[in-house]
């Protein structure tokens, strides 16, 4: 009877096993979204189940959440790298659509320079059956020599490589690049070998003629010392810049390039001149020459006839005082102060900007803007900083910051980190009144609960009367 019972229980565990009876591609599918560990788990499960696990074409191995106690630990997770390759190799000699087209390697716990001949195997046999993406990222020792790893040079001319992404490796480009599919290139912490006299990244954009997305993050030797950072591709959409210490001109000769962010810009010696395709330019300021003229900025944003969305951040590191903006097709402005050391104030003109619907600050009230348009605006503001007792001149100067925005605003749009700053202390009431803004439509989201979000309207309405709608933290309040 009790054998009989164990056969039931069983037989009702396959019959509820829906997962198993959903058609073969939406399994895959779902396995290509696991780590590699569980998927194997999963396919011993069921029978029917059991082979798919030769099939799923994303592999992703990660040392994470493995708990290292000793050598042998770190020894096991190669082992079980090696013995599931061996098996895919394997698998693919009986069974059909068993390619590999994803490949993800997390080390940044177990890699040893001395394991290096191990990852140039899973590399090369990767390559050799045409994998399309490779993600690996590595972990850097005390001792650099302990962890650095070089890229083999059978990844470096995969011809059906799409998407490369690197982390905390080393590159070597004395050797010859030929990757005439990659479309997406993430280089992050990576180190460029022998690059005192060559320039190692425009020699490596010369083998990527299809590339049309490239990150570049702390980079270390991304271009010899004095020499700037050339950038030249027919092909390249997407650029991300983030440097790391040294900061080169920087040249770009990018005839399709329409998304620009550098994190680190100077205006010195930099030229965009062969990028008039771009809608998209974010720029955050690196110190330098406080005595260049602001109209070279204002240069830059006029030459681009494309440019629909501006992001400038930290101009307080190069004081700039004044910006005059004209662009025919910019739509949006974004303007970011990240440092309350700063309280200088920018005068911002929009000079010819026709379709400009929308502008956005976001710092602190000491950085006093005085803002002219004659568009009319959507405005957003995200105040980080306030006086820490709230008290009248906190009040004062929020009032003072809000004033100077004298531009025909549409919906305005506050985020503090607290509604006293609204509020007008009692003992002021009677002997003062603040100025009045001239806002229709006001949103205002508060970091922390308001206690009292009748008090907060009110003070609102002090300030800005002519209000006909009052949106305060999503909830309508007429």
């Amino acid at each position: 009877m009790a054998k009989k019972r164990v056969k039931m229980t069983s037989s009702m565990a396959e019959e509820e096993d829906g997962f198993s009876k959903l058609p073969d591609a939406i399994i895959l599918y779902i396995l290509s979204l696991l780590p590699t560990v569980d998927v194997v788990r999963i396919c011993l499960l069921s029978k029917r189940l059991k082979p798919m696990w030769y099939l799923v074409p994303t592999l992703s191995f990660s040392d994470a959440t493995t708990d290292f106690q000793s050598l042998q630990d770190v020894e096991n997770f190669y082992k079980y790298v090696d013995a599931y390759l061996g098996h895919r190799r394997r698998g693919m000699d009986f069974m059909v659509d068993s390619d590999i087209t994803s490949f993800k390697l997390q080390m940044k716990n177990s890699y040893h320079t001395s394991k290096s001949t191990r990852l140039d195997k899973w590399l090369d046999f990767l390559v050799e059956n045409r994998v399309k993406e490779i993600n690996i990222q590595l972990g850097f020792a005390f001792d650099r020599a302990l962890s650095c790893y070089r890229l083999p040079i059978s990844v470096l001319n995969a011809r059906d490589l799409t998407v490369l992404e690197l982390d905390r490796l080393d590159l070597n480009t004395a050797y010859s690049i030929r990757l005439p599919a990659l479309k997406t290139l993430s280089l992050k912490n990576d180190y460029f070998e022998d690059n005192l006299k060559d320039d190692a990244v425009f020699k490596l954009l010369l083998g990527c003629p299809s590339l049309e997305k490239l990150l570049l993050s702390m980079c270390d030797n991304l271009t010899p010392l004095g020499n700037p950072l050339r950038l030249q591709s027919l092909s390249l959409k997407w650029l991300k810049i983030k440097y790391l210490g040294f900061v080169p001109p920087l040249q770009v000769e990018a005839i399709n390039l329409e998304y620009l962010v550098v994190n680190g810009f100077i205006l010195e010696d930099t030229n965009l001149s062969a990028c008039k395709a771009i809608r998209s330019l974010s720029l955050t300021f690196d110190h330098c020459n406080e005595e260049y003229p602001s109209i070279s900025l204002e240069y830059l944003i006029s030459t681009l006839p494309h440019l629909e969305n501006l992001t400038l951040k930290d101009c307080f590191k190069v004081k700039l005082e004044q910006i005059k903006i004209s662009n025919q097709q910019l739509t949006s402005f974004t303007l970011k102060n990240r440092c309350i050391k700063y309280d200088f104030g920018m005068n911002v003109i929009i000079e010819s900007a026709p379709k400009l619907a929308s502008f956005c600050y976001e710092g602190n009230t000491n950085f006093s803007i005085s803002m002219k348009s004659s568009n009319l605006l959507n405005g957003k503001f995200v105040i980080h900083n306030v006086h820490e007792n709230y008290d009248a001149n906190g009040f004062f100067c929020m009032m003072n910051f809000l004033l100077n925005l004298n531009c025909s605003w549409n919906i305005v749009t506050l985020h503090v980190p607290t509604d006293k700053v609204f509020i007008m202390p009692e003992y002021l009431k009677r002997i003062c009144h603040p100025s009045l803004l001239k806002w229709k439509h006001l949103r205002v989201m508060i970091d922390c609960k308001s206690e009292i979000v009748s008090n907060l309207k009110d003070a609102l309405l002090r300030i800005s009367p002519s209000l006909e709608t009052l949106c305060i933290n999503e909830k309508d309040m007429f």
